[in-house]
């Protein structure tokens, strides 16, 4: 499905902007809010901070994290509340998570799970976990203020495959994020996924220091799971994952 532009960078990490006077509540959409209109919302910010990429090249990072929000909605996964301990206190973030397998000669051969959870309805808050399938962590990253880019220090946890459903709607028409036509190359099913996150990050100019601690326990959310066919095994969001998470931008 040609994921290496966009996970080359969104593999593992967080877009964390906090401003003072929220550090302990959340505004992050409701449990349970439609995919479709998730979907359009992430393309329009996608492209704000496409078009800011050009002058602070730090804001790809942000478009990237978008990318993978709109991934997950426009193929029809519904947000999960998530209950995040922070070092403040507990807030109510929104999460998703989604899958893709990579395939050699139409084999499964490889594959990698990424959590999502944000905390704003803007997505200025925003984290992103990566696991292989055997539960081997990738790594996570928190983004904070848009351009405050920390990898983690200390992660822990796990997410599992419940199970798989139905084929994936078919987008909503007027995306325009290039992720959408290159991931409509894969099989997509609808999927449950269960997650549990236990993640450390190093105190950090710009950084709110409650979000030195992040975790969260075992919660139910919905995904997608994408199998990429063999033409396109070398290039996918999976393989980006691994450059992407030991490397600081």
């Amino acid at each position: 499905m040609q994921f290496a532009p966009r996970i080359a960078f969104a593999a593992a990490f967080a877009v964390l902007a906090v401003t003072a006077a929220c550090s302990s509540d959340s505004t992050g959409p409701a449990d349970g809010e439609a995919p479709t209109s998730l979907a359009t919302h992430f393309d329009s910010l996608y492209v704000q901070a496409k078009a800011q990429s050009t002058s602070d090249t730090i804001f790809k990072y942000r478009a990237v994290a978008l990318s993978d929000l709109e991934l997950a909605s426009a193929f029809g996964a519904t947000p999960a509340n998530v209950t995040v301990t922070t070092a403040a206190g507990t807030e109510t973030w929104t999460g998703f998570v989604f899958e893709e397998v990579v395939t050699t000669n139409g084999t499964p051969s490889d594959s990698g799970r990424l959590v999502l959870a944000y905390r704003d309805s803007d997505a200025h808050t925003l984290i992103v976990t990566a696991f292989l399938a055997n539960g081997t962590s990738i790594g996570a990253t928190l983004i904070t203020n848009d351009t405050v880019v920390v990898h983690a220090n200390a992660n822990a946890g796990s997410v599992t495959l419940v199970s798989t459903g139905s084929a994936c709607p078919a987008p909503p028409s007027g995306l325009t994020n290039p992720v959408i036509t290159t991931a409509s190359q894969a099989t997509c099913l609808s999927a449950n996924f269960s997650a549990a996150l236990t993640l450390g990050f190093p105190p950090t100019a710009g950084m709110d220091t409650a979000l030195t601690q992040i975790s969260f326990p075992a919660t139910t959310f919905a995904g997608v799971r994408f199998v990429d066919p063999s033409a396109i095994a070398t290039t996918t969001r999976l393989s980006g994952t691994y450059q992407r998470a030991s490397i600081a931008p």
